[in-house]
């Protein structure tokens, strides 16, 4: 009886160690879960900053340098010197001679407008002028001198050239995301230019002989002279001229209106000039 009351006691305690280590292995991580802090829910997850960022594509800018068309009005006045004046008589005087007369120094003064193309052809215009000149006949011997009054209108083409240039951005013109458009102006303060032109010509004559006058009569014009630029709208510039053209005084008051003379004369000038 002995032996069988151990078998049931050591059989009781086997249970009773089974079922204590079933109930602590089921409350145990209960009681841990309970006390430990809730994990973040990006826990495991690769966070925005930690992921590998594509770089932004590389923008190409292209170049365009924008020549715009250029307009301009001057004002200029200046020095009149070296007129020749060589005279032949026509009509009833035909055959006949009066010498090459001199003509005396004066002031001129004349204003002007024209403009410039734009692009390839910046560097050639078109302008219109009109200037106004009393180069006096001298008295030579016994001819006596005469008042003299030439007023021009010519039509000129100038070729100019372009020194001291800069360029700014103008504006820009995003194409797509990678291709921009800088749209750039060049500036060019020093600017030297000739020009060559049709001018017409009105001119008077008086002396205590006679009165005689030609209208709308053709001639030469041709120039040269350098322009530098103060800001891109203002500049200053200083120009030579040479005039030719022959008038005939058929027409007026007094015996001596059948001659013709063959015009010639230098000038040189300075003035302002506004760009736009």
């Amino acid at each position: 009886m002995t032996e069988r009351w151990l078998r049931w006691n050591t059989a009781a305690g086997c249970g009773v160690l089974a079922i204590v280590g079933l109930v602590w292995s089921v409350m145990l991580p209960a009681a841990v879960s309970a006390q430990s802090p809730p994990a973040p829910a990006d826990q495991g997850r690769i966070k925005p900053s930690e992921q590998a960022v594509a770089p932004e594509p590389e923008t190409y800018s292209e170049r365009v340098l924008v020549k715009p068309t250029e307009g301009y009005i001057a004002a200029f006045g200046g020095y009149t010197f070296g007129g020749k004046f060589n005279t032949d008589g026509i009509g009833n005087l035909a055959g006949d001679s009066f010498g090459n007369r001199n003509l005396a120094d004066s002031g001129v003064y004349g204003a002007k407008a024209g403009g410039f193309f734009s692009d390839e052809l910046s560097w050639f215009g078109v302008e219109l002028e009109a200037f106004n000149t009393t180069p006096n006949i001298q008295q030579q011997g016994a001819a006596p001198g005469s008042y003299m009054r030439v007023t021009t209108l010519a039509v000129n083409a100038i070729f100019r050239g372009q020194f001291s240039c800069t360029t700014t951005t103008d504006h820009t013109e995003q194409v797509t995301r990678r291709i921009e458009m800088r749209y750039e102006k060049e500036f060019c303060r020093l600017q030297p230019y000739v020009g060559i032109g049709l001018g017409i010509n009105w001119t008077y004559l008086q002396n205590s002989n006679f009165t005689a006058r030609d209208n709308f009569v053709p001639g030469l014009n041709v120039l040269g002279g350098l322009r530098y630029y103060l800001t891109e709208r203002i500049g200053i510039f200083t120009e030579y001229k040479y005039n030719r053209a022959t008038f005939d005084f058929v027409s007026g008051t007094g015996p001596l209106t059948g001659f013709q003379g063959t015009y010639s004369i230098n000038h040189i000038v300075a003035g302002f000039s506004y760009h736009y």
